[in-house]
């Protein structure tokens, strides 16, 4: 069976193959820096939740195997309980992965885009099922008449998971031109199936949608995305770095390939390469950290980003995810795509978030490079988990999105 991940990039650009702090920290010790925040007044969190926990000691088990490099955090009524950081952002520099190491996100963007577009419904600015055609030009009938914005939100618009044209990788130089040119493509796309009638995951439908939210707030997608939602919810590390900005920001930790011959390589050049400029997609290549996660988390339920009945429609789910369809990145229990996360009920407890992915094949190997993220978000546990990794952890982030929803759901209620 084909093992299936996100990418983060489209590949109609004809690029690579792949797929994409207030508070003080305390310095590694050993091979993992731990920070752990005060619980909020009240009860204390669950023991499951703080450090030498059962959450704890899975992933310090992988990090031990080489299995996983990056920052993960748990959050208990808002506020973080467990922070760790394993192995290196930059080997060649001697680098660690620190609480506010910034990570390339992957589909994780999907999220953040979808929250763009509910908080501009909120605004009356956007109608998620006016056409396509009232926000954009240039599209045919078939499209511009019939796919919804609901549609491009719930990934069920009819344009196909893989968007590709043929000739050389495109030469961008400003991101407008990357944003164009995206757009002329996709205009020329031909619908697969009757918009509303079949979900199919598609980063066509995320760049189209901040393509709408461009359209409808008259700022392109990549300054109103910093003016709008990561500067009011205080994400100050969150943006759309460009590749050369990931190859030499110290800031930004670097990807890495599977263990050949016990050494990993960095596979940050080849990843990057998807990514000359950046912003002109909604579907994926926003960067951030496990701290400004937490925060858009909070945003999007305590005002800051939506009122909160708008919050709910964001996140709960609109459209069945058959399981044929569930990628290597989902945990088994995705059920239904809401306005940009994705709603699924495991251990008896209802969750939504998004995953994403950067994948590079690498030579001399069977299992790609690159990295992975996450957010879930339990609300009835007021709970909060942040994966980001700068390994791709094959086969994709479900199996340990799966064992996280096993730990959280039974022991944190």
């Amino acid at each position: 069976m084909k093992s299936l991940t996100r990418r983060s990039a489209l590949g109609l650009l004809g690029a690579a193959p792949v797929a994409a702090s207030a508070a003080t920290w305390l310095a590694p010790a050993a091979n993992a820096s731990t920070a752990a925040a005060a619980a909020p007044a009240g009860s204390p969190p669950p023991p499951v939740l703080r450090p030498g926990g059962a959450y704890d000691r899975f992933v310090s088990g992988l990090a031990a195997q080489d299995q996983f490099s990056g920052t993960v955090l748990l959050a208990w009524r808002g506020e973080p309980v467990l922070v760790r950081s394993y192995h290196q952002a930059n080997a060649a520099l001697n680098i660690p992965n620190r609480a506010d190491t910034i990570f390339n996100l992957g589909s994780v963007t999907k999220f953040l885009t979808g929250a763009a577009v509910v908080q501009l419904a909120a605004q009356g600015k956007i109608d998620f099922f006016a056409p396509l055609g009232s926000y954009l030009d240039g599209f045919p009938a078939e499209a511009a008449d019939s796919v919804t914005v609901h549609n491009l939100l719930t990934h069920t618009s009819g344009y196909p998971a893989d968007v590709t044209i043929s000739g050389p990788p495109p030469t961008w130089t400003t991101v407008q031109q990357a944003f164009d040119d995206t757009l002329a493509s996709l205009q020329q796309v031909q619908l697969q199936t009757a918009p509303g009638t079949r979900y199919t995951y598609s980063d066509s439908n995320y760049f189209l949608a901040g393509a709408v939210i461009g359209a409808a707030s008259g700022q392109p997608f990549w300054d109103y995305m910093p003016q709008r939602v990561f500067g009011p919810a205080g994400m100050t590390r969150t943006g759309f770095y460009t590749g050369e900005q990931w190859l030499t920001d110290r800031r930004i930790a670097h990807d890495y390939g599977p263990a050949i011959s016990g050494q990993r390589q960095d596979i940050t050049q080849g990843a990057a390469a998807g990514a000359p400029v950046n912003g002109w997609t909604g579907a994926g290549w926003a960067f951030s950290t496990a701290p400004d996660l937490l925060r858009f988390a909070r945003a999007l339920t305590d005002g800051t980003l939506l009122p909160r009945p708008w919050a709910e429609v964001l996140a709960s789910g609109k459209y069945p995810i058959s399981p044929a369809q569930h990628f290597a990145d989902e945990p088994p229990g995705t059920t239904l795509i809401g306005y940009g996360p994705e709603e699924r009920i495991t251990g008896g407890q209802r969750a939504y978030g998004h995953t994403g992915a950067v994948e590079v094949r690498v030579k001399g190997s069977t299992q790609p490079g690159g990295s992975s993220a996450g957010v879930s978000i339990y609300p009835d546990l007021d709970v909060v988990a942040v994966v980001l990794s700068n390994y791709f952890l094959y086969p994709g982030l479900g199996g340990f999105l799966a064992q996280q929803d096993q730990i959280i759901t039974q022991h944190a209620s």
